[in-house]
């Protein structure tokens, strides 16, 4: 099998069990796409540049948050105001730990370095 082949068979999309005390529950969180972290971004981004996040922190939870019974995503875009009112410490807890694993902190790409 070619190393191309390889990469793109590789089972790559991160899963890990994430304990959320403001909420009493686990959830499954998984890593964004590519393509998923791109949309997210443009959606997020104000058009001088800056990150809009009343929009970042809900969109992170959509992405990344599944049930871990049934594997089926918790949240739509739907469901973003619903999001915005919920409290801030879980929201930014759920919403960290999904930009830790999906690259997106300068944590996570430390971290990343640290494994080579």
């Amino acid at each position: 099998m070619s190393l191309r082949d390889r990469i793109i068979e590789a089972d790559d999309i991160g899963k890990e069990l994430l304990e959320v005390p403001q909420w009493g529950i686990t959830l499954e969180m998984r890593t964004m796409s590519a393509i998923q972290r791109s949309r997210m971004l443009q959606i997020c981004t104000t058009d001088d540049g800056a990150v809009d996040l009343d929009q970042l922190y809900p969109m992170l939870c959509i992405a990344t948050v599944f049930d871990p019974e049934s594997g089926e995503q918790v949240f739509s875009e739907e469901d973003i105001g619903v999001l915005q009112e919920k409290s801030a410490a879980a929201l930014e807890f759920v919403a960290t730990r999904a930009m830790e694993m999906s690259g997106m902190t300068a944590k996570a790409v430390d971290d990343e370095g640290k494994d080579s």
